[in-house]
């Protein structure tokens, strides 16, 4: 046989069953393409999924006090506790408890814990007052202790934040050698601004107003003989 037929033997049509076997081999690569693309993408998400499930549930707590935080977690939550009236309440409470509670013996931190509470511009015109009025001083020269005992606190209506809170203090003090105990019976209003969460405040709530009146008459009478409210709730 010559070369001339062997080379037309060589281009001539090749038997069916090579097509056949040419076929079937292309579709055995692709399905093994995508049987392992798809391992693949089982695995990632076996993974994710387990990765999903060792991770904690974000579980807040509200404790007696009313702060929030999150379970498990020091840094504090960066949402305002503006949103909930009972955390707002409970602020209004504790700052409350702080302010107006005081012996010349804890006075000092009680009012710093107070202060620190308040905006800077309300800050600086209280810290001003009490130093105009030498508050501090007739505090130890009288051995002041005040006592306070809250009655009622109301959101004020159509003014986000504010409230009126109704008490009565009693303030111990001595006069010539003798004890005398003042009762003062008044409202207190307060209104709140809400900010971010942050190691200064931690609530995110600042008392931007704070202001007292004495209540006088049959009001008086009511606010006197009413039960208390425990003011760190």
């Amino acid at each position: 046989m010559s070369r001339a037929d062997v080379a037309a033997n060589d281009l001539g049509p090749r038997p069916k069953y090579y097509e056949m076997d040419g076929a079937r081999l292309a579709n055995a690569n692709r399905a093994w393409l995508l049987a392992f693309l798809m391992a693949a993408l089982a695995i990632f998400a076996i993974g994710f999924a387990i990765a999903v499930r060792l991770q904690p549930p974000t579980v807040y707590r509200v404790d007696a006090n009313g702060e929030s935080s999150i379970l498990g977690k020091s840094s504090p939550i960066a949402v305002s506790s503006a949103g909930d009236p009972y955390l707002t309440e409970a602020f209004v409470k504790r700052f409350l408890s702080v302010y107006l509670n005081y012996s010349p013996s804890n006075v000092d931190d009680h009012w710093a814990t107070a202060l620190n509470k308040m905006t800077l511009n309300l800050r600086g015109i209280t810290m001003k007052a009490m130093a105009d009025s030498n508050v501090r001083g007739k505090i130890d020269d009288d051995q002041i202790q005040s006592v306070f005992h809250l009655r009622e606190i109301d959101p004020v209506p159509g003014e986000p934040l504010t409230y009126l809170v109704y008490g009565v203090k009693d303030v111990h003090h001595v006069t010539n050698g003798s004890e005398v105990i003042d009762h003062f019976v008044n409202e207190y209003r307060i209104r709140l601004v809400a900010d971010k969460r942050s190691d200064a405040s931690p609530d995110g709530l600042w008392i931007a107003e704070y202001s007292e009146r004495p209540i006088d008459g049959e009001r008086r009478n009511a606010i006197l003989s009413a039960s208390d409210q425990n003011s760190n709730e």
